[in-house]
């Protein structure tokens, strides 16, 4: 007999101060909500000059960060230092433990999102690299969206988790319908102004984890601001018995 059909699942999820920075805000794992596997962390910072991060690692992990406003170094394990500006993203993909920071810069404050996601388990697994790009260019959509492609196969940067993210603005008050897939779980974030998400009111700083949604409906006003990342849901097997314990920082 056929699996009996899954329903559509939208929550809501509200930002909480991360008990050791401050300066972000976590939309899980909160108190609220633990990780929408294979999401393991979603997070907006805002930091001024006067902020210290310090170097933390990750291992079987991918990494993304994505600077909304402001300007930030970031800082690899070999020292490497390059130039965050608004629109840039850093992927890191890291089979193999990696170490990074974001050092603030005089007289300038940031805001970013970080995304972490759980590697799948591969026989032959991904190299461990660290890519620094630019999303790719804004395209003004017939429905009144503005789209941006962050990570995937229409971006400049992308990973092996097989994440797909896109920053999307609406430049007149519409709804735009987004393709997720059933077979993949996914949050839409909201950066600024108000409006619905699949018919739920959803503010800057909350978001919605979605799951077994073939496609989304998004309506806002001009201002309103989401970002939109969904990534497969892997087979229960994928991870071996004996695999390492993740960490997340």
């Amino acid at each position: 007999m056929p699996s009996p059909r899954k329903t559509r699942s939208l929550t809501v999820a509200h930002g909480e101060i991360d008990a050791s920075d401050k300066t972000t805000s976590l939309l899980f794992p909160s108190r609220e909500h633990g990780p929408w596997l294979p999401f393991e962390r979603f997070a907006e910072t805002m930091t001024t000059s006067r902020t210290k991060l310090g170097r933390h690692s990750h291992q079987a992990e991918e990494v993304v960060i994505y600077l909304v406003e402001g300007e930030v170094d970031h800082m690899d394990d070999s020292g490497r230092r390059e130039g965050l500006t608004p629109g840039s993203v850093a992927v890191l993909t890291a089979h193999e433990e990696v170490s990074h920071d974001l050092e603030m810069l005089k007289g300038k404050r940031a805001r970013w999102l970080s995304v972490v996601v759980r590697l799948p388990w591969h026989t032959e697994p991904p190299p461990t690299t660290i890519q620094i790009k630019t999303a790719g260019d804004a395209t003004e959509e017939s429905d009144g969206t503005v789209q941006k492609p962050v990570v995937g196969p229409l971006a400049r940067a992308d990973g092996s988790s097989g994440l797909e993210f896109t920053d999307i603005e609406f430049a007149r008050q519409a709804t735009g319908f987004f393709r997720i897939g059933r077979d993949r779980r996914a949050v839409a974030y909201v950066l600024n102004g108000s409006g619905m998400i699949d018919d739920v009111p959803i503010k800057a700083g909350s978001g919605a984890l979605l799951e077994n949604m073939s496609a989304v409906a998004i309506g806002g006003a001009p201002g309103y601001r989401i970002v939109l990342a969904s990534v497969p849901i892997p087979a229960q097997h994928e991870d071996p018995p004996d695999a390492a314990p993740r960490r997340v920082k």
